[in-house]
């Protein structure tokens, strides 16, 4: 679904409007506009706002990592949700960038967020923040919850691979499980740098926060270490079930090259024996006699035995 070019909501009024592109908006109090940053039009209007070149870059960045930045005039802040839309990867985390000043909000995206859009819907159904600081502590509050679900999946799917392993010999989901080693490097990439973003949030020097915010804040960052936590061990048991497929596979091929090399033992002499016999130099021995191949036959059987003793002998069978 393709993300209006500008979308503006008022904490009081509680209204929202989806604007065309080339309309003068401009941020003001107590207003939360969003923008999509992929449309030039939004993006030259942008450039046009009272705003600092380093917010305005900030903004309209292509790539970005989780940060926040405690400028003179408001807060720069960048924060990634799990992609939670239909046939996507949640890896494929979605980023939104913000400004929150004192009395406004200005947010730039390219994709839907759906924790964004849950805020949205609570403010038009005027059960939303009032504040910008409220704003930014649902947001960051959706932002976490939303996580929890595929943390969930990641473990309950990594405990049936374990009880597979511990099950059967046979383990045939490598390449299912090395999916899954991706999706848990790839979520927990950006974790990292959301949670030292929220702690800088809750920094003392941090005016444009309430406190009664930085308490909501606070317990979403304390759930936000709890699922980096659960993915880090999520990551030490896939290792660990990595290695263990590693060990079953390299044991599998010794025991396989083991029985080719007694079958080599064995058959090793009797090829030397039928090789020598066959040597026609002066002809070919026992040629002329009507029991030399049951009396070969019977040596290389006698030796065949023999070399099934030693080798039972020295318990290599």
């Amino acid at each position: 679904m393709t993300m209006l070019l500008v979308e503006e909501y008022d904490f009081d009024l509680r209204t929202q409007a989806g604007r065309e592109p080339g309309i003068s908006t401009q941020p003001h109090q107590d207003r939360w506009l969003h923008l999509n940053y992929t449309n030039l039009k939004n993006r030259e209007q942008l450039k046009d706002f009272p705003l600092d070149n380093v917010i305005t870059d900030a903004l309209l960045s292509e790539e970005t990592r989780p940060r926040a930045q405690l400028l003179e005039g408001g807060i720069l802040l960048s924060l990634r949700g799990i992609n939670l839309a239909q046939d996507s990867k949640p890896e494929d985390m979605v980023s939104v960038r913000i400004f929150l000043a004192q009395d406004f909000i200005l947010s730039t995206g390219r994709r839907k967020l759906l924790s964004l859009d849950k805020v949205a819907h609570s403010i038009t159904s005027q059960a939303g923040p009032k504040t910008p600081s409220a704003w930014l502590a649902d947001l960051i509050e959706n932002l976490t919850d939303n996580m929890a679900g595929t943390v969930h999946f990641i473990e309950e799917t990594l405990s049936a691979f374990e009880e597979t392993a511990i099950e059967s010999k046979e383990l045939t989901f490598q390449s299912e499980l090395a999916n899954l080693r991706r999706q848990i490097i790839a979520i927990r990439r950006y974790l990292g740098p959301q949670r030292d973003a929220l702690l800088t949030l809750l920094s003392d020097k941090n005016p444009f926060i309430d406190a009664e915010q930085k308490i909501e804040i606070r317990e979403s960052l304390n759930h936000l270490q709890l699922y980096i936590e659960e993915l880090d061990l999520c990551k030490e048991r896939a290792n660990v079930l990595q290695e263990e497929i590693n060990v079953n596979l390299g044991q599998t091929m010794n025991n396989r090259m083991y029985v080719l090399s007694i079958v080599a033992a064995i058959f090793l002499p009797l090829g030397f024996l039928t090789g020598l016999l066959g040597i026609n130099v002066g002809g070919m021995p026992g040629a002329d006699d009507p029991n030399a191949f049951y009396l070969v036959s019977f040596i290389m059987l006698l030796i065949t035995v023999l070399l099934t003793l030693l080798l039972k002998k020295n318990k290599w069978l």
